[in-house]
């Protein structure tokens, strides 16, 4: 089932496929979540310090995750071997997206110039859902040299409907 890619893509392949057999998929990326932040810059040092034998890294981390699905300790445990547990933030980020590609759900990170209230920001995905015909998971960013108005990045495709693109268009027009 593997479709290529980068390490952490493989490795997020490998858990998709086990946590689907095992019917338990949000319980996976639950889990890789929780551990992609809980291991931060500090641990994944202290987790690859040569000087520490394996086995006492291997036994602090079983100790810490040993409320985690066994499919996920088994990950951790071969990272943790090849030297790799800093690659465990990447996982996640590409288990969620291989869920959310099987899903049908398309990310979308939108800038604007000022920050929204909770209710704006609902309503832009749900016009953003409506005009793509597809589900849509985003994440908000501000970004005051926009001057006004936002940037959409759905998937691949860029919307730049800013003050600063139009302001940057109208430049070029004045020039040429």
């Amino acid at each position: 089932m593997a479709l290529g890619g980068s390490a952490a893509r493989r490795y997020a392949e490998a858990l998709l496929e086990a946590a689907t057999a095992e019917n338990a998929v949000p319980a996976h990326g639950a889990s890789l979540e929780r551990l992609g932040d809980a291991l931060g810059p500090d641990v994944v040092r202290s987790l690859r310090d040569q000087r520490m034998p394996l086995a006492r890294r291997r036994a602090a981390l079983e100790a810490a995750t040993g409320g985690e699905p066994r499919a996920v300790r088994a990950v951790l445990d071969i990272l943790l071997e090849r030297d790799r547990i800093g690659l465990l933030p990447d996982i996640a980020r590409a288990y969620r997206g291989l869920v959310d590609r099987r899903e049908g759900i398309v990310t979308a990170r939108i800038t604007t110039s000022i920050e929204l209230a909770p209710a704006q920001r609902d309503d832009l995905v749900r016009r953003l859902e409506a005009a793509s015909g597809t589900r849509v998971r985003a994440t908000f960013a501000v970004d005051d040299r926009l001057i006004g108005g936002a940037t959409v990045q759905l998937g691949d495709h860029l919307i730049d409907a800013s003050v600063r693109a139009q302001l940057d268009e109208l430049r070029a027009q004045l020039a040429s």
